[in-house]
C-alpha cells in the first residue's frame, strides 16, 4: 500500500483509541466487538464501492466478437447488436484491440473515449388467460406470431405461456424468465414476455423497480 512503517502505527493508534481493535501485544491487534458491529454495520457500503470500482475498471476494456479478422493494436469499430457488441476493422474507428481474434472470436478491445453502455431495450408484455379461462387454447396465434417476430428475445412466464409460445413454434426461455428479460432489456435487448395473467403484476413490479419501459398487450 506504499505506507510507512510510521503512518501504519498513526491508523492503529486512531483505531485503538476509537475501540475498534485491540492491542495484543507490541505490532499485534486483534478486532474488537465493536469493530465486528461496525464492519457489518458497513459492509453493503463496501459492497456497493467495490461494485462501482469493478465497473470503473472494466469501463476501460470491452469483450467483443469479432466480424472479420482483427490484430492486437488494430483500430476498429465497435457496436451494439441484440445486446451483444461487436467490432470490425471496417469503417470509422472508436477503439482499439488489445488482443488478436479470428472472425466470430472473442476479442478484448479499448474504446478511444468514454464508454456509453446501450439505452435500455422496451419490454412488451402479452397476456395469456389462466388455464380455467381458456389457456393458450384462447390466445389467437396469429396475434402472438406477429408480435415475437420483431422482438429480439423472448421469454414465458407460465405454463399456458409457454404452451402458446410452442403452438407458434417457438421454444422461449422458460426457466429464469423474470431474471432474463431482465438482464436483456439492460443491454438494449427488445423482449417480448409471454405471460400467464396471473403472474402479470409480479413481472411489472419486478420491471419498474429495474425501471425498464414496458407495455402490456392486448
Amino acid at each position: 500500500m506504499n505506507l510507512t512503517p510510521q503512518a501504519i502505527s498513526e491508523y492503529f493508534k486512531d483505531l485503538t483509541s476509537e475501540g475498534l481493535v485491540r492491542v495484543i501485544q507490541k505490532g499485534f491487534y486483534e478486532i474488537t466487538e465493536k469493530g465486528i458491529d461496525w464492519l457489518v454495520k458497513n459492509l453493503f457500503d463496501l459492497h456497493l464501492f467495490s461494485e462501482d470500482l469493478l465497473k470503473r475498471i472494466y469501463s476501460y476494456s470491452l469483450v467483443a466478437i469479432a466480424v472479420g479478422d482483427v490484430e492486437k493494436g488494430d483500430e476498429v469499430r465497435y457496436w451494439f447488436d441484440r445486446g451483444l457488441i461487436y467490432c470490425t476493422k471496417n469503417g470509422n474507428p472508436n477503439s482499439i484491440a488489445l488482443t488478436s481474434a479470428r472472425d466470430g472470436e472473442e476479442v478484448l478491445i479499448k474504446p478511444k473515449e468514454e464508454f456509453k453502455p446501450p439505452k435500455k431495450g422496451k419490454v412488451t408484455v402479452f397476456k395469456v388467460p389462466d388455464v380455467c379461462e381458456g389457456g393458450s387454447r384462447a390466445v389467437d396465434l396469429e396475434v402472438l406470431r406477429g408480435f415475437v417476430e420483431s422482438a429480439d428475445v423472448v421469454v414465458a412466464l407460465g405454463v399456458e405461456a409457454l404452451i402458446a409460445c410452442r403452438k407458434i413454434g417457438l421454444e422461449p426461455v422458460f426457466f429464469g424468465a423474470k431474471d432474463a428479460c431482465v438482464e436483456s432489456a439492460h443491454h438494449g435487448c427488445n423482449v417480448v414476455v409471454v405471460c400467464t395473467e396471473s403472474l402479470i403484476d409480479d413481472m411489472l413490479r419486478r420491471l419498474i423497480d429495474e425501471d425498464i419501459p414496458f407495455e402490456v398487450k392486448p
